[in-house]
């Protein structure tokens, strides 16, 4: 079995080229096509990521895709997609006279707080939507957007290159800490009123 932290490492390396080929492509998109593929690029790398992080919390082996409840991984990834995209909207107006990177970072934020709660809904084998916001996720989605923030600003400074290693650094301390939640088995609330 691989060590742990290059599981993570390994879900984290595929997030990170999945975000940084769709944003490569999103920037450069002259067509609807090219839109098109861009957030194709985000579904399908998200849903990988997202099946090899089910596996990695399930103590399975990373490509072992029998009993992964795929559905609902790819419903997540089109959940997570969409919340990305519009992250990358928000960003690039420029009608907040300058707020806009901070207003997407606070909106990509607190929309990852539910994008987590649903995951974790899923890698504790629950109903996808039964719980739509897990404080326990406030503070990684944090992480993870303040990441995405500095990337794109450093993206936009030419500093691409840095900006790919504080991605890269914060989704690894998002993926350590998700994966640690995703392992914690929640006691049912009969058992928490009687203790």
């Amino acid at each position: 079995m691989i060590n742990q932290r290059i599981q993570i490492a390994i879900f984290t390396a595929i997030e990170v080229i999945t975000l940084v080929a769709w944003l490569a492509i999103a920037l450069a998109a002259a067509d609807i096509y090219s839109s098109i593929l861009a957030v194709v690029v985000l579904i399908v790398g998200f849903t990988i990521e997202h099946i090899i992080s089910y596996n990695v919390i399930n103590n399975r082996s990373l490509l072992d895709f029998r009993r992964v409840p795929i559905a609902q991984k790819a419903v997540v990834s089109v959940i997570e997609t969409t919340i990305w995209v519009l992250w990358l909207i928000l960003a690039s107006l420029e009608a907040f006279a300058g707020f806009d990177a901070f207003i997407a970072a606070v909106v990509l934020a607190g929309l990852l707080i539910v994008e987590h709660t649903l995951s974790d809904n899923v890698f504790k084998h629950r109903k996808l939507f039964e719980r739509f916001a897990d404080k326990r996720t406030i503070v990684f989605s944090i992480i993870e957007s303040s990441g995405a923030a500095i990337w794109l600003a450093l993206v936009q400074a030419d500093l691409g290159v840095f900006g790919i290693i504080v991605l890269a650094a914060a989704s690894f301390i998002e993926h350590t800490m998700a994966v640690a939640l995703g392992r914690k088995h929640d006691l049912p609330k009969s058992v928490k009123q009687n203790q």
